[in-house]
């Protein structure tokens, strides 16, 4: 039987071809936020093939059923995105193993992935860390696979050094604003994510 996970994102590709996973704590802030912006995203950058791309989120302590917190779904739609039909889940090791790219908001929150599934480190990151790998592991994957790029981004792991800056701040207890900026910085670390790891695999970004 083949791998689905073995198979590359293209113009036409089976629906399942790619998972990404994001992960905070409630699944109500920072994750949710990071789902919506994703998927608005890869609808910019890969048109119809987007739907080849399943985003989902979830919390460690996620507030089950929940709607995006209304600050953050404000900050969200500000940025094009649209949190329409959105409920929390709680993250469990199944989601893990589906996945091919888990991206958390913070360091704790990767290391509560790694407890519940220890074979996912080489494709688990914080945000801010997968934005940074991303870079040091060069262009696109030659073979127009996602994967083999997820793949160089853990190799590229030796090429830096983490700390409390890798963290996006959960904005929770916070006032409007800093949903505003924990959402803005999520924005900003998905753009060079998405688009080195699952851009069109022919180098053109669909318009």
């Amino acid at each position: 039987m083949t791998d689905p996970r073995s198979r590359a994102v293209g113009d036409s590709p089976p629906a399942t071809a790619f998972h990404l996973l994001f992960v905070c704590t409630g699944n109500i802030c920072r994750s949710a936020a990071a789902e919506r912006l994703a998927r608005r995203r890869l609808e910019e950058l890969l048109g119809d093939a987007a739907s080849a791309v399943q985003v989902r989120s979830a919390g460690t302590r996620g507030v089950v059923g929940a709607a995006v917190h209304p600050d953050s779904a404000a900050a969200v739609c500000a940025l094009g995105g649209d949190v329409e039909g959105f409920t929390a889940r709680r993250l469990r090791p199944r989601m893990i193993t589906e996945a091919d790219l888990v991206l958390t908001m913070t360091r704790e929150h990767r290391q509560a992935v790694l407890a519940l599934e220890p074979r996912a480190l080489s494709r688990t990151f914080t945000l801010r860390e997968a934005a940074d790998l991303v870079r040091l592991a060069g262009s696109q994957a030659p073979d127009g696979d996602p994967r083999s790029l997820v793949g160089r981004m853990a190799a590229a792991r030796r090429l830096r050094t983490g700390g409390a800056e890798d963290d996006i701040d959960d904005p929770i207890a916070g006032p409007p604003e800093a949903h505003a900026r924990a959402v803005a910085d999520i924005a900003e670390c998905l753009d060079p994510v998405l688009d080195r790891v699952l851009r069109s695999p022919r180098g053109r970004v669909p318009r």
